[in-house]
């Protein structure tokens, strides 16, 4: 399955250059072409496809594919999308990598490259050699440190098999690839504003929903929960005692409003409500404890990710949680024709991760 924009290449044609953002998920490949015109993003297309078929499973399964049946998807939803440039930048799963705020004496910053490394075995479960490293430093340091201050600095970590895989992806697709970026960077890019005040993402994947908190644009806490929009699917199809595919399919349709009843009973709602109650309960706890530990509220909490498209999941969730809750609109961030307004705004939450990967390429190709 896929959908494109196609068109909208043909409504802005121009000599500037593009940009790819190529999300790939557990249960889809998302992707965005933009490019800057008089100071302006445009959107010029968009396309998703899901992954399930190419594994022999329903749509809105997750998978665990090889890299040439990811790349064979990628080319697929490229066609369809009319993507028109090659200039690609890619995401790395969450879970595939390690993120951590390390703190140390401001006066070793000169010395990172010798001291981050060291540090890192601390945090790394597999030898050091084994994976790529990433860090700087987000707060603290610079000339003016004292002696005894400290610093924070992130520590970002990809094992090289997973930088591997998804270059030979990439290569097998035919796309060339700027840089590689962990999904939770480029979703905060692109669905949160410049603020002080910490917010939350809540990115609701197939088979994982990943809690995050940003603060000045900087990731400082993160968690995987291990509960999904397919483990909705999965309930749904036994409310309804019906296939995978036509639970995903009235899932989609209704949402939370779904009149999808057995003996008079609203089967679909109730058994995607029972299955929600789970993991807002443990997203609630898990701002509780922040709040507490922190001292200090969260700003607002932003739901990204193709769950969080559920029709009628944000007045649900609202009613768990007493922090404000909005839903991500990173095409908000983009130039598009009006009457598509709905439609991108409906479509948002699950393009995050793509809009942010095609905004930072935008931005280093000036």
């Amino acid at each position: 399955m896929a959908f494109s924009l196609s068109s909208l290449s043909n409504l802005f044609a121009t000599q500037t250059k593009s940009a790819l953002g190529v999300d790939i998920g557990t249960s889809s490949i998302k992707i965005v072409q933009l490019r800057h015109d008089k100071g302006r993003v445009v959107l010029e297309t968009y396309g998703a496809i899901a992954l399930g078929p190419y594994a022999g499973l329903e749509v809105g399964r997750a998978t665990a594919l090889p890299a040439d049946k990811i790349a064979e998807a990628l080319k697929d939803v490229m066609r369809e999308a009319n993507v028109t440039t090659l200039d690609a930048a890619i995401s790395i799963p969450y879970a595939s990598s390690l993120v951590s705020v390390i703190t140390l004496p401001a006066s070793v910053e000169k010395q990172l490259a010798q001291v981050m490394p060291l540090e890192a075995r601390k945090y790394i479960p597999v030898p050091i050699n084994e994976v790529l490293l990433d860090w700087f430093v987000i707060s603290g340091g610079g000339k003016n440190a004292a002696p005894n201050d400290k610093m924070e600095v992130l520590l970002v970590a990809i094992h090289n098999d997973t930088i591997s895989k998804f270059r030979s992806i990439a290569e097998s697709a035919g796309v060339k690839v700027a840089f590689f970026e962990i999904e939770v960077f480029s979703a905060a890019r692109a669905a949160l504003d410049r603020g002080i005040a910490p917010v939350a993402v809540i990115d609701m994947g197939a088979a994982t929903t990943k809690f995050y908190v940003v603060e000045r644009g900087v990731i400082h806490e993160s968690h995987i929960i291990s509960h999904g929009s397919q483990d909705l699917t999965l309930a749904a199809s036994r409310a309804l005692a019906t296939t995978v595919a036509d639970a995903e399919q009235k899932k989609r349709k209704f949402g939370l409003t779904g009149d999808q009843t057995i003996a008079g009973v609203p089967a679909l709602k109730q058994s995607l409500e029972l299955t929600l109650a789970v993991l807002f309960s443990e997203l609630a706890r898990t701002v509780t404890a922040y709040e507490a530990r922190m001292n200090q509220p969260l700003g607002a909490l932003v739901m990204t990710g193709g769950g969080a498209t559920l029709k009628g999941l944000k007045e649900f969730a609202q009613r768990s949680i007493q922090t404000e809750l909005r839903l991500a609109d990173p095409f908000a961030k983009t130039q598009a024709p009006a009457f598509l307004e709905e439609i991108l705004k409906e479509a948002g939450p699950e393009f995050s991760v793509a809009v942010g990967l095609a905004l930072r390429r935008l931005q280093e190709n000036g």
